[in-house]
């Protein structure tokens, strides 16, 4: 009851409070402008218009649209806002196509695949980083105030399809992907962009839009620039930017961390929160109408700032943010809790975060920063291993805070302190075999063509049937970290099937893509608010990962007969297809 009476209390405060808009740019985030041009659906995807830039200055534009309002009563006709909108703003891009001066096309970790067929593979995905090379236009430079993009200096890989900027957490793996294929140059560049929208906004926005600048996403710039101090030992560059990176951890411990009662002791760590007034600009339509669903604005309040918190998780969306009366996962967007649940990967990744600025102190022999980063992460860990892991089950949950309950749900998150070293290595040894044996007993690793984001098949982009790469990459990471023969025997398993699926997409394809389905290898995954886009960074980079890391091993058939599936023989694509998935509607 305690800890119901905390969190009314602190919803309270968020009523007592006005939120800001979504931005300081009022006709991208919080305007008349926005609502009627977004509910007028001239553009069928929401976030085409709030990527457009004007024509003129903000002022003239907004006076022109009040005296359009004026003229019809509030009440312009779709053709009225069309000509508008025409007349006033400009969809040429804001970006120019950008080769990076250190691409190679014959990079050396192509050397090492055994697999000639899987070679060529390398170098097809290798061969897309100059397609998805940006670099933003001088014209946006001279007049910022007229896009909603977010000037940068360095070229960089947007992810691709309709994410024409520079993303958050894709970034991750793309670097992953940018290392391996020897670009160094790249990624110092493109960690340079985000330390600039870090420096502008106080924190990473989702991405480099201005519409985006109440929220960030999972914390991985520390890690970003760990993957390149390894590779480059590039210690100047760490000196020169450490007290930013110091700052984004700040920002997470002043905007983030929620203290709660549990298990009859108070707890600190981090959930997903990002209260700003309204729908997700780039999404305003939807959000707009599910918001209809809602009796009171202190409900429709709640929901805009729930939905925005589960885009800054990445996850958008997911049974994992659901919560009905009885706290599970049954439900639909207008069940959505995101604030509510404290996330296993989120203080995963944090934890990680707070002991990378530790070794980077450390590096720069600053022993005094780096104790006191030191000390955070031990706590975090702790935290982690106090409310996260589950002793019956063997694995950690993310915890609901309402009713004070672990949510037993499988996600590829429950691994995610595995893959960022956020446990003791004493505690994995021991836990090990449990953790494998929850893994096989939730059947998620026996699709032929993935790992599920879930086991719930909702009609949402991050449940079951899709496999993000990101998450495996997660997968993978974690069944190694657990070091075991088994876990390292699944772990090149799971990864040789991802490949080997992916190839087939883009035999018949020529293209990769943000997701794909589970049941069959290499087709495309659906549901959520938007089309599958191709592209694409993360998938690149994911790929790259894998054949660097087992390409001396891995094959494209388990036969030498090339008639076979890529899964090999029949009785490997039909193994526990559609075990243990639920339908929620």
């Amino acid at each position: 009851m305690r800890l119901v009476l905390l969190v009314t209390l602190a919803l309270s405060a968020v009523y007592a409070v006005n939120l800001p808009p979504s931005c300081i740019k009022p006709v991208y985030c919080n305007s008349k402008l926005l609502h009627h041009v977004q509910m007028s659906k001239i553009y069928n995807d929401s976030k085409t218009f709030v990527d457009l830039h004007m024509k003129n200055d903000e002022n003239s534009t907004l006076a022109a649209f009040d005296e359009l309002l004026k003229e019809t009563n509030d009440n312009p006709s779709e053709e009225q806002i069309r000509k508008f909108v025409n007349e006033y703003f400009d969809e040429d891009s804001e970006l120019e196509a950008w080769t990076p001066p250190d691409y190679n096309p014959e990079p050396v970790f192509l050397e090492g695949i055994r697999d000639e067929k899987l070679r060529k593979f390398g170098k097809n995905v290798n061969d897309i980083w100059p397609i998805l090379g940006r670099k933003v236009k001088s014209e946006v430079f001279e007049n910022p105030d007229r896009f909603s993009l977010i000037p940068v200096n360095n070229g960089f890989i947007i992810p691709g399809g309709r994410f024409k900027e520079l993303y958050y957490w894709d970034t991750y793996w793309i670097i992953e992907g940018l290392l391996i294929s020897g670009m160094k140059d790249t990624v110092k560049g493109v960690i340079g962009n985000l330390i600039t929208l870090l420096k502008t906004l106080g924190h990473v926005p989702n991405g480099s839009r201005w519409y985006y600048q109440e929220r960030s996403q999972p914390p991985l710039l520390t890690a970003m620039m760990s993957l390149y101090i390894q590779k480059t030992n590039d210690f100047e560059f760490l000196k020169e930017n450490i007290n930013d990176i110091e700052g984004e951890l700040k920002y997470w411990l002043d905007k983030q961390v929620i203290t709660f009662q549990a298990n009859r002791r108070t707890h600190t760590l981090l959930r997903y929160y990002a209260p700003s007034e309204g729908p997700r600009p780039e999404s305003y339509y939807e959000d707009y109408n599910n918001a209809q669903l809602f009796d009171t604005p202190e409900q429709q309040r709640q929901f805009y700032i729930d939905i925005k918190s589960a885009a800054e998780s990445g996850w958008d969306f997911s049974t994992r943010w659901f919560m009905n009366k009885e706290g599970n996962n049954n439900g639909n967007l207008s069940t959505i809790h995101t604030t509510e649940i404290i996330p296993v990967d989120l203080n995963s990744i944090f934890a990680n975060a707070l002991q990378n600025v530790a070794i980077f102190h450390g590096l720069l022999k600053n022993p005094r920063r780096a104790s006191h980063w030191a000390y955070l992460a031990t706590k975090w860990r702790n935290s982690i291993k106090e409310i996260l892991w589950n002793k019956e089950d063997g694995i950690w949950y993310d915890w609901d805070l309402t009713n004070q309950i672990h949510r037993k749900y499988f996600y590829p998150s429950n691994l995610a302190p595995l893959w960022l070293d956020a446990v003791d290595k004493s505690f994995v040894k021991i836990n090990a075999p449990r953790i494998l044996e929850w893994l096989s007993k939730s059947h998620s690793l026996d699709y032929p063509g993935g790992v599920p984001t879930s086991l719930f098949r909702s009609g949402e982009q991050w449940d079951f049937p899709n496999a993000w790469p990101p998450l495996v990459s997660v997968v993978v990471n974690s069944l190694e970290a657990l070091d075991t023969k088994e876990s390292l025997q699944i772990a090149f398993k799971v990864a040789q099937s991802w490949v080997r699926a992916c190839y087939t997409g883009f035999t018949e394809t020529k293209q990769m893509f943000e997701k794909y389905d589970v049941e069959t290898p290499g087709r495309v995954g659906g549901g959520g608010e938007y089309t599958v886009q191709s592209g694409f960074g993360w998938s690149n980079g994911v790929i790259l990962e894998f054949l660097a890391k087992y390409g001396g091993k891995m094959t494209l058939y388990d036969s030498t007969d090339d008639t076979l599936s890529v899964n090999g023989p029949e009785k490997r694509v039909i193994v526990k297809r559609g075990s243990k998935v639920e339908s929620k509607k």
